[in-house]
């Protein structure tokens, strides 16, 4: 074999090493650039016809790095590629003795196209890294941005929850002032009326008025509790789950056990949303547990408070109770707890009763 043909041939495979070894180097995107980019710029040298003369370079923007003895010289040959970014990237090899001509300088052809091969797989391989920083800061930034959302669409639930809860304690209020006590001096005139007109026979029909009255009356106490009870307002969440446990006792005949270990104050949002939360399990375990008895707990403690609900009834299956909300609220009262970032826990099986325990956060609580 000529010597020519085999000097080209040897150049060649010098070439296709530093290719594969330098496209082994960066195949990862992550790796340390400081590892990475020196071992980069030491294939260079090896890869060029006169490697005893040779030396490297690799720049990225402002960040360079080179074997030992690179210096500038006459005889050099560079690439530069840009970036999306407007930044560049660089390749140099420089010789630091004068060497013969050959196609550019002492360079030869084919040492350009490997430059130049060499300069676009850096430049793919920085893309990436930019790319890859691109997609981490905007996931990010979304997360900042859903983690801002999320606490003020929290904040206005509270909000929401707060003015509601306010406009049902003044329309209670005017049920109870107005209304009701209306109704009270009605059954005060009507009770007297009766005593005078004993005489008169209309004694029967002043008892059917009455009644009516007293009737009414109960029921706008009752829709004055429904709509938001005092109690809540002026004792705590904890006499109030008492009285909702008296009345289910009283009007629907069920063993109710109320325990109250309340220790720390809830704020006015919260303690209005677990009356709500509190009222509407008790309800649902009326109307569809076909229960015995209940027990509803409350404590508060290390700035968190559980309250649960519990019964021994039929139980339910919790995967379709979740996807039927309307069918047990389930899914609107875990919907109030994530507004508060709070959860709620379900422990039932088909003919086991169930155990729902709901906790959150108290706002300024010791944790």
């Amino acid at each position: 074999m000529p010597d020519s043909l085999q000097h080209r041939l040897q150049e060649r495979v010098k070439e296709l090493t530093a290719l594969h070894n330098t496209a082994r180097l960066l195949q990862d995107a992550a790796a340390d650039l400081d590892l990475i980019m020196p071992a980069v710029a030491a294939l260079l040298p090896p890869a060029w016809q006169y490697p005893d003369v040779a030396e490297g370079r690799v720049r990225w923007n402002d960040r360079v790095w080179a074997t030992p003895g690179y210096r500038e010289t006459p005889w050099r040959q560079v690439e530069t590629l840009r970036l999306r970014d407007g930044g560049e990237v660089e390749i140099a090899v420089v010789y630091t003795a004068e060497r013969d001509e050959a196609d550019e300088g002492p360079f030869l052809r084919e040492e350009r196209e490997l430059i130049r091969s060499l300069a676009d797989m850096l430049r793919a391989h920085c893309q990436h890294r930019l790319d890859d920083e691109a997609i981490v800061a905007a996931n990010e930034r979304l997360e900042r941005e859903v983690a801002e959302r999320t606490a003020s669409l929290r904040s206005l639930a509270r909000q929401i929850c707060l003015t509601e809860a306010s406009e049902r304690r003044h329309l209670a209020e005017d049920l109870h002032d107005h209304l009701g006590q209306g109704l009270a001096l009605i059954k005060i005139r009507l009770q007297q009326l009766r005593g005078d007109s004993v005489l008169g026979g209309h004694d029967r029909a002043l008892d059917e008025l009455v009644e009516l009255s007293d009737q009414a009356v109960r029921y706008t106490r009752g829709l004055t509790f429904e709509l938001s009870p005092p109690v809540l307002y002026e004792l705590g969440l904890g006499p109030t789950l008492d009285w909702l446990g008296e009345q289910t006792r009283l009007e629907d005949a069920l063993a109710v056990d109320v325990d109250c270990r309340e220790q720390e104050t809830l704020p006015d949002d919260l303690k209005v949303m677990l009356w709500k939360c509190a009222r509407e399990l008790v309800h649902n375990a009326v109307k569809h547990a076909e229960a015995k008895s209940l027990k509803v707990t409350l404590d508060s403690s290390d700035g968190r408070v559980r309250l649960s609900v519990a019964d021994d009834g039929k139980g339910f299956d919790p995967a379709a109770a979740r996807g039927t909300g309307d069918r047990f609220g389930l899914f609107s009262i875990e919907e109030r707890l994530r507004d508060y970032g709070g959860r709620m826990d379900i422990e039932t099986a088909p003919g086991r009763g169930a155990s729902i325990t709901l906790m959150a956060d108290i706002p300024g609580g010791a944790r």
